[in-house]
């Protein structure tokens, strides 16, 4: 995604020669872009392009950007305009439309904004809801008020209306099944702005699980182009863990802030329009108990080690080389 914005080309070729290893990769994403098309790169720079060219003016100008055409109830993202990022119909076919999905979602604000206010009393809620535990002061109909409650924080929360990252079950079968399933799918979907402090201790997330036809039924509500698509750089802040896919692939592929190496490890990811959740949509609850290394030596190696598979899996060398 080369710009024809003269003061955005300047900085990004002024940042991708960065020390700064975060800057750098920020960068290299925007360059590395394949699946913006040409109308929807255009309005972005010709709407949103940079005042000058220092890399804050070019983020207060992204997030402009970003709030005014992505971050609303009917994102950019999902309309004809991105249309190359599109994921193939039959991810939504009859067969398609009975894969599940998941996605790891933040209580950090559902616990301050509810009456629940541990997440040990959460899990105690949501196993009494399942029926795999009996308490005499909470049934089951007043536990599912409870999650309702959950979901309601999660749906009407400041960020509930930004376009939603997520994977498939399938996929992630072990990682889910672990004992140790935050931490794992923290490295697995790279989460890394999920991580525990000093302050506060463990981060609680909640894991969330529905099927593609939930997605598709929501994008025929509000008159969508499309219910699922490929990230791109332009349906979120520029972020270093986020690396771009190669047109050529069907989904996104998340950065394996684990490391291992094999290009096996990584996840397929997309985008899909926001959803209402209610009760049944949760499925596990737990804490991410240790921070993900993303050093500046650790970061550039993690994203050279994925691009070599992005090229592999796609049969693309050319990719990701300016």
């Amino acid at each position: 995604m080369i710009p024809s914005n003269l003061t955005l080309g300047c900085l990004l070729k002024d940042l991708l020669k960065s020390d700064d290893v975060s800057l750098r990769a920020r960068a290299e994403n925007f360059c590395f872009e394949e699946r913006v098309g040409q109308d929807r790169q255009a309005r972005y720079e010709v709407e949103h392009g940079p005042t000058g060219p220092v890399y804050d003016e070019w983020l207060e100008s992204h997030m402009d950007y970003l709030s005014a055409s992505v971050y609303r109830e009917q994102p950019e993202t999902f309309l004809s305009l991105n249309a190359d990022a599109a994921l193939p119909a039959a991810a939504a076919s009859e067969l398609g439309e009975e894969q599940v999905l998941i996605r790891v979602e933040s209580l950090d604000y559902a616990l301050r904004d509810t009456k629940i206010s541990s997440l040990a009393d959460l899990e105690n809620i949501l196993a009494i809801y399942n029926g795999q535990r009996r308490d005499p002061n909470l049934n089951a109909g007043d536990a599912k008020a409870l999650l309702q409650e959950v979901c309601r924080s999660l749906n009407q929360n400041p960020n509930a209306v930004r376009p939603r990252f997520a994977a498939f079950a399938q996929e992630l079968a072990d990682d889910i099944e672990s004992p140790e399933w935050p931490m794992r799918l923290r490295d697995r979907l790279g989460l890394a702005h999920l991580p525990p402090t000093l302050a506060f201790g463990p981060y609680p997330v909640v894991l969330m699980k529905y099927k593609v036809f939930e997605v598709a039924r929501r994008a025929d509500r509000v008159g969508a182009a499309h219910p699922m698509t490929v990230p791109t750089v332009l349906d979120a802040e520029p972020y270093e863990i986020f690396h771009p896919s190669p047109k050529g692939l069907n989904y996104g592929r998340t950065l394996n802030l684990a490391g291992s190496g094999d290009c096996d490890q990584l996840a397929s990811e997309l985008l899909h329009l926001r959803i209402d959740y209610a009760p049944g949509h949760i499925w596990k609850v737990g804490a991410i108990t240790t921070r993900a290394d993303t050093s500046p030596e650790r970061l550039s190696n993690l994203r050279s080690d994925h691009l070599a598979c992005l090229q592999l899996l796609s049969n693309r060398d050319d990719f990701g080389i300016l």
